[in-house]
């Protein structure tokens, strides 16, 4: 999908692009705040509010990126989906989970890690309070695909260069490195993540094949970490 050029600066590009990546990062640390207020033995009412506060976080930011996307992109209207864009979306997911599978398996061999760190701090998070816990699985699963899509691979891949190989390295590139990680094989967890799912998009033309993507990445993800929590 190209951007329809409608005279906006490379300073208004970056500066509205950063603004959005910002959002994604205070998600997380609300829950850190909502731990705290937890072992701090905080009223209800504290903790009720910084969880509307989470979910305000999560709407602000997908409707910024969504507005910004349309403009930009020139659409009207979501496209329907097609059979061969449900192909896309499993052979895409596959493909996660084989790049996924071989970079564990060097991180395990190379750095004796049998997870990344990304996965360890949100255990973390999960594991100081059962609200974090359930704010983490519920917003991981349907909200953040849908968040991080519209930023990632809609913002993004719309606002910066026409060429699709560029859009692709930039997405992954960016997703990739908004994962902590701290070994070569964890990046590329995510720098491949991000990869696969700018190239869904922009192969299919339509956002939501990346966020049905996304959605089955992080629901898999969650099942393991929640499974983990309960054994």
């Amino acid at each position: 999908m190209q951007a329809v050029d409608r005279g906006l600066s490379w300073s208004w590009r970056v500066g509205l692009t950063v603004m959005l990546i910002m959002g994604i990062l205070v998600p997380p640390l609300l829950l850190q705040l909502i731990n705290e207020l937890t072992a701090n033995g905080a009223s209800w009412w504290w903790r009720a509010a910084v969880t509307v506060a989470y979910f305000g976080v999560f709407w602000v930011v997908s409707y910024l990126a969504y507005r910004i996307y349309r403009h930009y992109a020139g659409f009207w209207r979501w496209p329907k989906l097609t059979k061969h864009d449900v192909y896309v979306v499993i052979g895409g997911y596959l493909l996660i989970i084989g790049c996924e599978s071989i970079f564990q398996l060097c991180n395990q061999l190379l750095y004796q890690q049998n997870e990344t760190q990304n996965n360890v701090a949100i255990e973390a998070l999960m594991s100081g309070s059962t609200l974090a816990l359930w704010l983490q699985a519920i917003s991981a699963i349907f909200l953040t695909p849908i968040m991080e899509e519209l930023v990632f691979r809609g913002v993004l891949t719309t606002l910066f260069w026409r060429q699709n190989w560029l859009k692709v390295l930039l997405s992954g590139l960016v997703f990739g490195s908004l994962h902590t990680t701290n070994t070569i094989p964890s990046f590329l967890i995510y720098f491949t993540m991000g990869l696969v799912l700018a190239g869904v998009y922009l192969w299919t033309g339509k956002l939501q094949t990346s966020i049905g993507l996304h959605f089955l990445i992080n629901l898999g993800a969650m099942s393991l970490i929640l499974l983990t929590e309960w054994s």
